[in-house]
């Protein structure tokens, strides 16, 4: 790659960390003009467009990317998302021009210079005024202000004139400079919101140097990913690696390091590193102690061999202070460390497709999510899931993530069946938006009793109602579904929710108030909260908000 590239690539990336979606977009579309044949750089721009609503044109970007690596299925999925999004509208013929740009960055933000028929009206009475005034440059001089305000309108009454009177080239020329205009008008007014909120959000700070220490950069948690970026809007100095150099690299004043086990090497670093006086926040996003043999990852996460096993009660020994999802693994843990805090995990409003309205459908989507359970908690209701298809026509089954999961439903017929695979968790959001209810089961287990309350707080956060079994973090969420106490209320429970879309609604906006508490903003303080006690440093003085819904932060 050519050093210019990279820099520029480095630069978006950077910006697209910072949620600086318009100046990371300008990076990104000056380089595929320059560079129209970049993998990278396609798919970044697929990615705004399918964020953006847009599938169509992500399609047809995606489409571009796909000969440049065949292999990779990540492309696939993007494509089948993007089909599923596709509505009536046009593909932008051009993806790069400044129409299309202009057209995305206001899908994108949000924000917009709207045009209605009373400022065009406003804006051709004024140049009325003006054309035939004795004085132009006095009216004008005097009337600069709303001259400002209803510039666009002013443009759009020229607009239109020039197409009545056939100058088709003229109307063109002026579209261009109102497209031009509107789109730094967005510019200025997101970079205003922004400051805005910088302002009134009273930050928090964290004075010294941060060392997250992660077993595998290339595939970090989405609990750390998302406490990255938290932090460093929070101006907190925030590096990344995945091990530490005495010498080399520079003594940080607290260390986050999660689940280290899985990377035995890593806990070398943290035994330097506690020698030498760094504090350790130790974060354990798994109940790995009661995690069984048969799950997913046990064989490439769990202590099933001594090296990991070695490396998780080193860790525990070297840490500070434990952080923890869940009340009931901060239980278990405590009984061979008192140091334990709960912090629950959390959802980010930058992710602007956790506010995405979902597209309409003609079916009630009943879904699972493999994140959520085993195929064992799934068999608990799939017999009850069938009864439901059967029961109601205008029902689906929807499958995410888990192809074993979906062929349990073959006797379906596959118009009444739908499997859609897992992506990145910044595109998660929209798979949840596929459905109309989660349903969430689980066997009593001491594994499954310690999960923590995540996939119902994202399920409000989409505003999606829920069912689940009654574990206790779901006992202490509540908010946004229905807790079955036998599985005979299962069927009952799905059935009053598809007969009742309005139940169904309420429920899904209870879900998403209560969500708010969740938001990465209030988690990040909880994480502030934790850095200050272990460090001792009175660099700031934090309290948890008060808001945050149920009992987390347990310092002791």
């Amino acid at each position: 790659m050519q050093p210019e590239l990279k820099v520029r690539k480095i630069l978006g990336r950077t910006y697209l960390n910072e949620n600086r979606l318009s100046e990371a977009l300008d990076i990104f579309i000056k380089i595929l003009m320059d560079y129209p044949e970049d993998l990278e750089t396609l798919l970044i721009l697929g990615g705004f467009y399918l964020a953006g609503g847009d599938g169509k044109t992500a399609k047809s970007i995606f489409l571009r990317a796909q000969p440049l690596d065949p292999e990779n299925k990540t492309i696939e999925r993007q494509i089948a998302m993007a089909e599923e999004m596709q509505n009536d509208e046009m593909a932008e013929p051009v993806p790069t021009d400044l129409k299309a740009v202009t057209r995305l960055l206001q899908r994108l933000t949000g924000v917009t210079k709207v045009i209605n028929e009373n400022d065009i009206t406003r804006a051709a009475i004024l140049l009325d005024k003006i054309i035939n005034s004795d004085s132009p440059a006095d009216l004008v001089s005097r009337h600069l202000n709303e001259i400002d305000d209803l510039l666009l309108a002013l443009i759009e009454v020229n607009i239109r004139q020039a197409r009545a009177d056939g100058r088709t080239q003229v109307a063109e020329a002026l579209y261009g400079l109102q497209l031009n205009i509107d789109y730094h008008l967005v510019l200025k007014e997101e970079d205003h919101l922004s400051q805005d909120r910088i302002e009134k959000a009273e930050q928090p700070q964290f004075q010294g140097d941060l060392l997250m220490l992660l077993p595998d950069l290339d595939r970090k948690s989405n609990r750390m990913m998302l406490l990255k970026s938290t932090l460093q809007s929070f101006g907190c100095h925030v590096t990344e690696k995945d091990e530490y150099v005495p010498g080399r690299d520079p003594k940080p004043d607290v260390v986050i390091t999660s689940n280290p086990h899985t990377n035995p090497i890593l806990v070398e670093s943290l035994a330097v590193l506690s020698v030498a006086g760094v504090p350790i926040i130790l974060d354990l996003d798994t109940d790995f102690e009661n995690q069984p043999g048969s799950h997913a990852e046990y064989n490439t996460l769990g202590l099933g061999t001594q090296a990991r096993g070695n490396a998780y009660s080193a860790a525990l020994a070297l840490a500070n202070m434990i952080s923890v999802p869940s009340e009931e693994q901060a239980v278990s843990l405590k009984t061979v460390t008192g140091q334990v805090c709960v912090i629950p995990d959390g959802w980010s409003r930058q992710n602007r497709l956790w506010e995405k309205d979902s597209a309409p459908r003609s079916t009630i989507n009943v879904g699972w999510v493999d994140s959520s359970g085993q195929l064992e908690d799934l068999m608990l209701v799939r017999r009850f899931m069938i009864r439901i298809v059967r029961e109601f026509p205008n029902t689906r089954i929807v499958i995410i993530g888990n192809p074993k999961a979906y062929r349990l439903f073959d006797a379906l017929p596959e118009n009444r069946r739908m499997y859609l695979p897992m992506v990145a968790h910044e595109e998660f959001p929209y798979l949840l938006s596929q459905l109309d209810i989660l349903l969430v089961p689980l066997r009593s287990t001491p594994y499954n009793n310690s999960l923590p309350d995540t996939i119902l707080v994202e399920a409000g956060a989409r505003g999606v109602p829920w069912i689940a079994s009654p574990i206790p973090a779901f006992r202490s969420w509540m908010t946004g579904g229905i807790l079955p106490e036998s599985l005979d209320e299962w069927h009952l429970n799905m059935r009053q929710l598809v007969m009742d879309q309005g139940f169904c609604k309420r429920l899904g906006k209870a879900g998403r108030n209560a969500a708010i508490t969740r938001e990465m903003d209030c988690i990040g303080r909880l994480w502030l909260a934790t850095i200050a006690q272990v460090t001792s440093k009175n660099t700031f003085l934090l309290q948890a908000p008060e808001n945050v819904k149920g009992s987390y932060v347990k310092l002791e």
